[in-house]
């Protein structure tokens, strides 16, 4: 199994692929190769090679954040793209 640098990921199996679902992908333990669990859920883009884009937010303390995750076709995130949004200054 192949994990993938964020930008990596999306070039090869999200941009310009057609779109075949959305919806919300609730919570639920999937297994990574490395043997630790993760838990994808979010709302979702799935596309017509079976990959999805899982896109939420959050906030941890003060900071509000913003996660990607890039799921293949079985579930498993190969690519994970997390960054604090900042607000433009006024």
């Amino acid at each position: 199994m192949n994990t993938y640098h964020f930008d990596q990921a999306f070039n090869a199996f999200i941009a310009g692929r057609k779109v075949v679902a959305w919806g919300f992908l609730h919570e639920h333990k999937v297994m990574l190769p490395n043997g630790f669990a993760a838990y994808p859920c979010g709302y979702f883009t799935k596309y017509d090679n079976g990959y999805t884009f899982i896109c939420n937010g959050a906030r941890l303390g003060n900071t509000p954040i913003q996660e990607a995750l890039i799921l293949n076709e079985d579930g498993i995130p190969i690519a994970r793209d997390t960054e604090d949004l900042k607000f433009l200054e006024e």
